[in-house]
């Protein structure tokens, strides 16, 4: 009955993002950037999000829009997951990542991938009549990219977690762009994470391009609700002589979103002895912990059999 309904969500929002458009949460990851983190295997995730930003037209007039994105991919054997996004005129392209080394206390997690896999030449999300000077100089589709996560909860006493990644095609930044800061590493990307809460979490990132801010809040295992504001360098060079009113690209945005997980279908364990006491699914570092506090406890042990 439980898959049953599981599927049932899969059906019904599977139409919302084969109609939609947009720049944050269009991208399974953080907010516009991936990281090490991966689906479990036959784990479904479901993300829609809405932009909404304003452009002048040919008189001078601000007029506000609002757009949509959405992606789907699901994880494979605990390793990698495929999928794909909708962005627009751009329409839908698949992606693909593989878990490299996955993240324990001791290491960091390493991923590789690809994203806007598709034929078309460039896969641009604004083109039409209207955002006819939007114009990237790199060609948006088949971007690759790697990608390092270390969560230093367990270091710093502190719950900051770190991304960096380097990446081509949609995480890369022409000289020719227009664009509030320059990227000084073509296809360098980065975030910071912090856990205010088990089940909250909030980030800044640049994603190659462009500054990007945000949080999520998680309801429970299934709804994660999520806000963004993008391309916030714009607010800095907003108004100066090389800014232009009815460029999209020129403008920042804002973004709410919600993501629906599902799964996992196959292998799932009903009975995880920590399912209650956490919202995500770290098990090997919960292993870890318990692994040094039985060492922890034989060095006492030890040391107090010596000193009697």
């Amino acid at each position: 009955m439980m898959r049953l309904s599981a599927i049932t969500v899969i059906i019904v929002f599977l139409p919302l993002i084969a109609v939609a458009g947009g720049l944050p949460f269009s991208h399974y990851g953080l907010l516009d950037t991936p990281s090490a983190a991966l689906l479990k295997h036959t784990e479904v995730a479901l993300g829609l999000g809405g932009t909404s930003y304003s452009i002048e037209d040919t008189a001078g007039t601000s007029n506000m829009n609002v757009a949509f994105a959405g992606y789907v991919e699901v994880g494979l054997f605990e390793r990698g997951q495929i999928g794909g996004t909708y962005l627009g005129h751009a329409g839908f392209s698949g992606s693909a990542r593989g878990l490299v080394l996955k993240e324990n206390l001791s290491v960091p997690g390493i991923a590789l991938g690809i994203e806007n896999i598709t034929g078309e030449k460039d896969y641009e999300f604004y083109r039409n009549s209207e955002d006819i000077l939007y114009h990237y100089p790199n060609s948006q589709n088949f971007s690759v990219y790697a990608v390092v996560t270390k969560d230093f909860s367990y270091f710093v006493s502190f719950p900051v977690a770190l991304n960096i990644g380097f990446g081509t095609g949609r995480f890369t930044q022409s000289a020719d762009a227009v664009d509030g800061f320059d990227n000084p590493v073509p296809g360098l990307f980065g975030s910071i994470l912090v856990h205010p809460g088990i089940a909250s979490e909030v980030m800044v990132e640049w994603d190659g391009r462009d500054l990007n801010a945000g949080g999520l809040y998680r309801i429970n295992r299934n709804f994660t609700v999520m806000a963004a504001a993008s391309e916030l360098e714009h607010l800095f060079v907003s108004g100066d002589s090389t800014s232009n009113g009815q460029d999209v690209m020129q403008h920042a945005k804002f973004t709410v979103g919600l993501q629906i997980t599902v799964g996992p279908f196959l292998d799932r364990t009903e009975l995880d002895p920590y399912e209650r006491l956490r919202y995500t699914d770290d098990d090997e570092a919960l292993l870890l912990l318990e692994e040094y506090r039985a060492r922890a406890r034989e060095e006492i042990q030890e040391l107090e059999s010596t000193i009697h």
